[in-house]
């Protein structure tokens, strides 16, 4: 099935990314049957009608899919290079996630946060992403979070946050997940988060866990975290 993005509805054209990738890659045609989504769980049958450089579209068949019925929200403090937290974005949108939130925290350094964080194009990576893994939604990315503020507005049932502390074990976040229930797991930066961040999180809910026994880089644990909510769902 070859799925293209188009956030508007009501626009029955591709963009020009898409439109290049529709006639110069996949050598498609007019006649040619596509399917569209607007990433809000929107998914379109269309008949392709191309003329020159414009590829428009008829729509033949429309239907909602339904969001799945639990949610997984990752609030992360940024790497300190680009395509790292790209990398991050892409990854965790093929394997499933709901929201994905930048958080400022105390080892956070503003000015690099707002070098290596570009929401435009964290979005176009969301959207290829989940065209790539056949998904119909994209997941919210939100950036410049502050710590404290961010966490006392999380409302899941179910709020974790990534930290062991030294001669001390606590539990696989594998084994905190509820079926059927929404989930955020916070993921600290490189430094991790400072022993305050820990106590205010704890008070307002929040469980620790851990990642595994290794130590992580701060991408990995978001993927990795991720990848363990997801599973705990289905098994």
């Amino acid at each position: 099935m070859h799925l293209f993005y188009q956030p508007d509805p009501h626009i029955f054209e591709l963009d020009e990314e898409e439109a290049r990738h529709s006639s110069k890659v996949l050598r498609l045609g007019s006649g040619d049957i596509i399917h569209v989504t607007n990433g809000k769980g929107l998914l379109q049958k269309c008949r392709l009608n191309i003329q020159g450089r414009k590829v428009g579209y008829e729509v033949i068949e429309s239907e909602t899919v339904e969001r799945r019925s639990f949610a997984v929200n990752m609030a992360i403090a940024s790497t300190r290079k680009a395509e790292r937290n790209e990398w991050m974005v892409e990854k965790m949108t093929e394997i499933g996630v709901e929201r994905i939130d930048f958080i400022v925290t105390e080892h956070t350094n503003p000015e690099t946060l707002n070098r290596v964080v570009n929401l435009t194009r964290l979005n176009r990576i969301a959207a290829s992403a989940m065209k790539q893994s056949q998904q119909y939604y994209m997941p919210a990315i939100t950036v410049n979070n502050k710590f404290e503020p961010f966490i006392k507005n999380v409302r899941d049932e179910v709020r974790l946050i990534a930290y062991v502390p030294e001669q001390n074990t606590v539990e696989h976040v594998f084994s905190k997940i509820k079926r059927g229930s929404d989930t955020t797991l916070l993921i600290g930066p490189e430094g991790d988060f400072s022993p305050a961040e820990i106590e205010s999180a704890l008070e307002k809910g929040f469980q620790t866990v851990s990642l595994g026994p290794t130590r992580l880089r701060t991408e990995t644990a978001a993927v990795t975290g991720c990848h363990a909510i997801n599973l705990a769902q289905y098994l």
